[in-house]
């Protein structure tokens, strides 16, 4: 995605991965609000009128939440629900980038669940290997070629293969990669998929609880610390708690902070640099 499109997804994908933490912290699956996530994406897809509406810049952003509280509302969760709805108010500079939007969402739940059980390292492994055996295997390249016209069976095919050989997560992202139908090479679909989980790893994310909400000014500033500390990008979880000694208490992986530890940091870190 580029321009307006990539600024739109960065958006409604760090609300997203905040959800998933949420639901992981708690010890819940991701798999089956992946799979709505997908099928939304399909159910879309399966209607070019539709992806015109929801992608049309000019539309107003009621009538696009409209019409999927219409087609989806008694057919998906509402955790769903409020993803989809958060991907079609925003703009795309593609109708395509709709679709990419609400499929990347689907693969970050299963990369969280990833995360939870602490195998990401293995699945975004798993996943290049994936993609060099479909490169390496003539025969799988052909058999995955000749169901172009039908993804579900790709899918299925690709499925059945890794049954047993790969992490079961792995496996629901082959399947994905090569099930939905676009011009792309089953091989460089699956590609992607591990790069975005390759992307993914090497970001950190920080657990903000706070005694009150912080203001975007805010999160901007703590953003620019942690990143600055850590050297990478920092996805921030927000989170509002009363009883926060200090006004604020960061953990990122193991390491625990709260504002003033977090404050000395910064200014070691600038004195260090100078």
């Amino acid at each position: 995605m580029r321009g307006t499109s990539s600024t739109s997804f960065a958006e409604v994908l760090r609300q997203a991965e905040a959800a998933f933490a949420g639901v992981a912290e708690s010890s819940g699956s991701l798999e089956s609000e992946a799979q709505e996530l997908f099928s939304v994406a399909d159910a879309i897809d399966s209607s070019n009128q539709l992806v015109r509406t929801l992608s049309d810049p000019g539309r107003p952003a009621e009538v696009k939440e409209a019409t999927v509280r219409t087609l989806l509302s008694s057919r998906v969760s509402p955790q769903s629900l409020d993803k989809t709805l958060e991907v079609v108010r925003r703009r795309w500079s593609e109708q395509e980038d709709i679709l990419d939007a609400l499929e990347l969402l689907g693969v970050s739940a299963l990369l969280e669940q990833a995360q939870s059980e602490g195998v990401l390292e293995q699945v975004e492994g798993e996943l290049f290997e994936v993609s060099r055996m479909i490169d390496d295997s003539g025969e799988l390249t052909a058999a995955l070629d000749g169901a172009r016209e039908n993804p579900s069976q790709r899918a299925t095919m690709l499925s059945t293969l890794l049954d047993g050989r790969t992490h079961r997560l792995t496996a629901a992202l082959a399947a994905r990669a090569v099930g939905r139908r676009t011009e792309l090479k089953p091989a460089r679909r699956v590609e992607e998929f591990a790069r975005f989980a390759s992307d993914r790893r090497r970001r950190a994310f920080a657990a903000v609880s706070s005694a009150v909400p912080l203001n975007e000014a805010q999160q901007a500033r703590l953003g620019a610390v942690l990143s600055s500390i850590y050297g990478r990008e920092v996805q921030m979880n927000l989170q509002v708690d009363p009883d926060v000694v200090g006004g604020l208490r960061i953990q990122v992986g193991d390491d625990l902070y709260d504002a003033t530890v977090l404050a000395r940091l910064s200014r070691a870190r600038s004195q260090l640099v100078a």
